[in-house]
């Protein structure tokens, strides 16, 4: 008998039938009992879920004849039974302990308590085997085997740890690690292997990764549990620091588990399940089957709600029944004294931004106005058409937008409890996910909100969204397909008789039990019988899908077509006006598919299809030329019926594919990013803009043939992306736009498109590659040409900045100080603070002087007065960047932590990154280098995310200074290989670097890089690099010349000055020179600055490092004197 995976029994080496699922059923049922007699009675109150049928226990007699006959093949015809016996009141099954795999397998587990380890080795291993899956699997649900499967679980878990514990004792320590890094992935509350994992990395060696698991270990349990680990690990990490090796080798060598085994496996429970009712729908309403467990989570979630509020997460794949689960809940609610408003994610293209909110809002203001309903104008009711004043305006009227969703929010609820229903999360805007967050922060009153999604479209927001709401530890409630008796019930329903229950079965394996799926299906068994629908749905729900629709009327066919190239939803008088038949024909089509069950009418004068897949599946099957003429049809109508539809509109006329219609799509996709910025989705923004430049460029034959309107759409696009953090994106448009400008011999457009970024952004990276010289030429003249007017010039000065800084710093701080002069004189407060930033970080960051601090004082208070939120951000940045300097890192801590406060509130992305690199630089440089490594790694995703152009190179950077720091050089030399063979001569220091470390000086000779040490944000942390590179090369030259770059900075750590990167005080390097170059008590001094420098910081590995460095100085000085003598 095989329990350990699916039912399966062998007899004489062969494996047998055990027939149907209730038959397999009563033998798993009976090998849980472990032999123990199950009487009849409960069997057939267990198998039959509570509600036995009046011949169960004919059934039962019936399924155990088979089972004895498939089980003892050779038994004589009358001869007793020896496997399945009969024992009043029912039944038991009599097998040796090792003729069942579970069984066996519990008396190995109690053998290896007691055994030697290489014997342990051996009984495990094989033991192990045989597992194929869960216990029980088919059945690990039923109630009957849920005591026998936790314990089988269990036992299986400790096997495991006794495996990696023998591991350990017989020396195969790196072994164990890899084996009890996946036990705590699967078990992270389990403090057994947590300890395995600590011992196996100390035996290997590695003192660090074995308190990283430690920490990770107390993480999951305060996370999870809101507890400290036990004693067990306490001690061990007490163990670890101090380094007594005498507690490795005991408990290496001692018991292989430290606590006690479980307890035997107790009587399986009777537990009686109810059988969830499902009466015959009302016309047009949706079959609801089963899902009792679901809804009796969600009504405690409602219930823990009326106290504290809450978050309900609903999951499942397209047709799993969320909406259907919501609106069913949406009832009990209503009945339990909740209001409840609703709010749908539009499953189609054109959508208007935050429309969920939009509509659920409306229906709240009916019932409960808001206090402050001009800061929710853009919720309430379509915005004007008139983009907001400045980017900047726009994002602090979003933050106040936030600021009444949630106080509304909470003064409804204090009211009277409110539930906010919201569907289909996947197809959500940025901002419908911004305000579900600020919605989800409202706590202590009866707020109760409730969110569907398909996991299997979570988009890169939605992530981000989840992962905010997930401190706040949401209710998650994930649809499966419905078990097989709820599908036998729906099927029973739809076709009006109880149908076969193979037929049922192979519907149930076919469908996976997707309601909708299950429902479609049997529908098209109804109509035309067990075999069609069998074949048909293998081939999926489309061509279920087509076959229905090809049994409609041709009218009913081409209602529903208009209705698809609509969208999932549509008004009744607009397809009468868009149709080319007459009304009662299209009203008659109409009736047809309502009748037909592909149509639902939501409310009066509106139909929406059943569900988003029927939608699909008749608009994908639509011709390309019939789809455009439909579309183009529509696109009509809908200018009388909706003329403020933009984004419908931008959608419709893009997609009748006209040249006459071109101006129109372009005309409203450009209103609806208006509309779209306003409600400060941004990405939404960027891509309508992009429609636009294609219908255009489409319809003109090239973005060339009309430079004007071409470089205006490319300069919207290019302010978008920059709101949106993509900068990467940005600088592609800036480059096209410029392209295109050049091309017409158009001064002013290109003076325009510099003009267009005076955004804060991140810095220009060296790994991002060189600026054009023939651009930085053009940018020359354009700065010198006295026919632009001086906003146009200022922006043309801090591209031109930007461009030259790293290269050329005299003319960088001209140019700046020209920018700063301009916008000055011309007083535009958003020209001003971007003409402060630019001379506020200007490069080398560790040489700001005394310049940088009343720039950045007069930039924060241009940025409260006019609230320009980018550019407070900013000023915490620089302020972290002048602390770094001065050797403050809790106030590089505390700028930081401010600055990401900001990027969080409006939405920051890039800026977002630049706060966790400057968290992975402090961690790092504390020498908590995993904790660093997982910074950089956030920062690069972040980066990655928006776009931002120095994303790539980021984190290739921060895990070098890591690694160097670790000693690991032999590990970066292939990732600093790659990047030099990408970028070049830029990066050649770090890679000659890491060649000489690793002995390979001749190596290390030949890679090439700038002459002079590069003044860009990584200036610091080269000149280290060089410094080392010349002692190891023991380059006195070289040495003296660095010399003098370093003394005016000798008190600052190399590369904290950018706060995003630090290697050691540079203080250290200097003294490395000056011993190379015999100044010995100049060296001494140095050393001594250099431990001041790191305890500063609160870095002991650095510290540490210059007191050996001293000590050794010392030492040979001494040794010296004593031959002297």
């Amino acid at each position: 008998m095989r329990v350990l995976g699916p039912l399966g029994a062998d007899v004489g080496g062969r494996p047998v039938e055990l027939g149907t699922p209730r038959q397999r059923a009563v033998l798993a049922l009976l090998t849980a009992a472990r032999g123990s007699v199950v009487a009849v009675d409960r069997m057939a109150e267990e198998l039959w879920r509570g509600a036995p049928p009046a011949k169960a226990t004919v059934s039962l007699h019936t399924y155990v004849s088979n089972l004895r006959r498939s089980l003892e093949p050779g038994r004589p015809a009358r001869a007793p039974a020896t496997v399945l016996v009969t024992a009043p009141p029912g039944y038991a099954l009599r097998l040796p302990r090792h003729a069942v795999d579970a069984w066996h397998f519990e008396d190995r587990v109690k053998r290896a308590r007691h055994a030697s380890a290489e014997e342990v080795r051996g009984l495990l291993a094989e033991a192990l085997g045989w597992w194929r899956g869960p216990a029980f699997a088919e059945h690990a649900d039923e109630g009957w085997a849920a005591s026998e499967v936790a314990f089988l679980t269990e036992l299986r878990t400790e096997a495991r740890e006794l495996a990696v514990a023998a591991d350990l004792r017989t020396g195969r320590a790196a072994e164990a690690a890899l084996a009890a890094e996946l036990l705590v992935g699967e078990n992270p509350l389990r403090e057994e292997g947590w300890r395995l994992l600590v011992l196996a990395h100390w035996a290997c060696g590695r003192q660090a990764d074995a308190l990283s698991a430690l920490r990770r270990a107390a993480g999951a349990l305060r996370e999870e549990l809101g507890c400290d680990p036990g004693p067990m690990l306490t001690e061990l990490e007490h163990a670890v620091l101090a380094q007594r090796l005498d507690v490795l080798r005991a408990s290496v060598s001692g018991p292989l588990l430290a606590r006690p085994a479980p307890a035997p496996a107790p009587e399986p429970a009777v537990t009686e399940p109810g059988l969830a009712a499902a009466g015959t729908p009302r016309p047009g309403q949706h079959l609801f089957v089963g899902r009792s467990g679901e809804l009796r989570a969600v009504d405690a979630a409602a219930r823990a709600a009326r106290r504290h509020g809450g978050v309900v997460l609903v999951t499942g794949e397209a047709g799993a029944g969320k909406s259907a689960l919501l609106g069913r809940l949406e009832g009990r609610l209503r009945s339990d004294g909740w209001r409840v408003v609703v709010g749908h994610c539009p499953e189609y293209e054109g959508a208007p931004p935050a429309w969920a909110w939009v509509e659920a809002l409306g229906t709240l203001a009916r019932e409960v106005p808001p206090a402050r309903p001009e800061e929710l104008a853009a919720l309430l009711r379509n915005p004007e058409n008139v983009a907001a004043t400045s980017p900047d305006e726009a994002t602090a009227g979003r933050f106040r937008m936030h600021r009444a969703l949630a106080a509304w929010l909470r003064a409804a609820a204090a009211g009277s409890p409110l539930a906010v229903l919201l569907e289909d999360l996947h197809r959500a805007d940025g901002e419908t996910l911004a305000l579900l967050e600020a919605a989800a922060a409202v706590t202590d009153v009866p707020l109760l909100t409730v969110a569907s999604y398909r996991p299997a479209e979570v988009g890169e927001h939605l992530v981000k969204t989840l992962a905010h709401l997930a401190p706040g530890v949401p209710h998650r409630i994930a649809l499966r397909g419905l078990p097989p008796r709820d599908v036998a019930t729906m099927v029973d329903t739809v076709c009006g008789a109880p149908v076969d229950a193979a037929t049922v079965t192979a519907l149930a394996e076919r469908t996976g039990g997707n309601p909708f799926y299950v429902l479609e299906s049997a529908r098209l068994l109804a109509s035309e019988g067990a075999l069609v629908a069998i074949s048909e749905v293998p081939q999926g729900v489309r061509d279920v899908l087509r076959r229905r629709l090809a049994l409609l009327p041709a009218a009913a066919r081409s209602a529903v077509r208009l209705a698809a190239a609509v969208g999932l939803e549509a008004d009744v008088s607009l397809l009468l006006d868009a149709a080319d038949t007459g009304e009662d024909e299209m009203l008659e089509g109409l009736d047809a598919a309502l009748a037909a069950e592909l149509l639902t009418a939501p409310g009066p004068g509106r139909v929406r299809f059943v569900h988003a897949l029927v939608r699909d599946t008749v608009y994908t099957d639509l011709s390309g030329v019939r789809r455009s003429r439909l579309h183009a049809r529509i696109a009509r109508v809908l200018c009388r019926h909706r003329p403020d539809d933009f984004a419908a509109l931008a959608h419709h006329f893009t997609h009748a594919g006209s040249p006459a219609d071109a101006p129109l799509a372009v005309r409203y996709a450009l209103r609806a990013a208006e509309v779209a910025e306003r409600r400060y989705a941004h990405d939404i923004a960027v891509g309508l803009i992009h429609q636009a430049i294609e219908v255009h460029t489409t319809a003109s034959g090239g973005l060339d043939a009309q430079p004007d309107r071409a470089v205006g759409l490319l300069v919207r696009l290019l302010g978008a992306q920059v709101r949106a953090g993509s900068t990467d994106a940005a600088r592609r448009t800036r480059r096209r736009a410029v392209e295109l400008a050049e091309q017409a011999d158009r001064g002013d457009l290109v003076a325009a498109v510099f003009g267009a970024w005076i955004e804060p952004s991140p810095w220009h990276s060296r790994l991002g590659g060189s600026y054009d010289p023939a651009l930085l030429a053009r940018l020359e003249e354009l700065a010198s040409d006295p026919g632009l007017d001086d906003p146009a010039r200022a922006g043309v000065l801090q591209a031109l900045v930007d461009a030259v800084a790293a290269d050329d710093s005299p003319r960088a701080l001209e140019a700046a100080r020209t920018q700063l002069r301009l916008a000055r004189a011309n007083g535009e407060p958003r020209l001003l603070a971007a003409a402060l930033m630019t001379s506020a970080k200007l490069l080398p960051h560790e040489a700001p002087g005394d310049a940088r601090p009343p720039l950045v004082a007069e930039l924060r208070e241009l940025a409260r007065a006019h609230d320009l939120p980018a550019y407070r951000w900013v000023c915490q940045n620089l302020d972290a960047m002048t602390a770094a300097t001065l050797n403050d890192p809790a106030a590089v801590r505390r700028h930081n932590a401010q600055g990401l406060v900001l990027a969080h509130r409006y939405r920051m992305v890039w800026a977002q990154g630049v706060n966790a690199a400057t968290s992975a630089m402090l961690a790092g440089v504390a020498g908590r280098f995993e904790e660093a490594e997982s910074w950089y790694a956030e920062a690069d995703v972040l980066l990655q995310r928006v776009g931002a152009h120095h994303a790539q190179g980021l984190r290739t950077l921060g895990l070098t200074t890591i690694r160097l720091a670790q000693g690991r050089t032999a590990e970066i030399e292939p990732v600093m290989r790659a990047v030099y063979d990408s970028v070049g001569a830029p990066v050649g220091v770090a890679l000659a670097l890491v060649l000489a470390r690793l002995g390979r000086l001749d190596e290390a000779r030949d890679v090439s890089f700038p002459a002079e040490p590069v003044t860009d944000h990584l200036y610091g942390m080269e000149l280290d690099f060089r410094s080392q590179l010349a002692v190891l090369h023991r380059d006195q030259d070289t040495a003296s010349a660095l010399v003098e770059h370093l003394l005016p900075l000798r008190h600052q750590l190399a590369g904290a000055a950018g706060a995003v990167y630090a290697t050691r005080p540079l203080a250290h390097a200097l003294a490395d020179l000056y011993r190379l170059l015999g100044e010995e008590g100049a060296a001494a001094e140095n050393y001594a600055l250099a431990e001041r420098t790191a305890l500063a910081w609160g870095s002991p590995h650095l510290a540490g490092s210059a007191r050996r460095a001293a000590a050794e100085l010392s030492a040979a000085r001494a040794r010296r004197r004593t031959l002297a003598t």
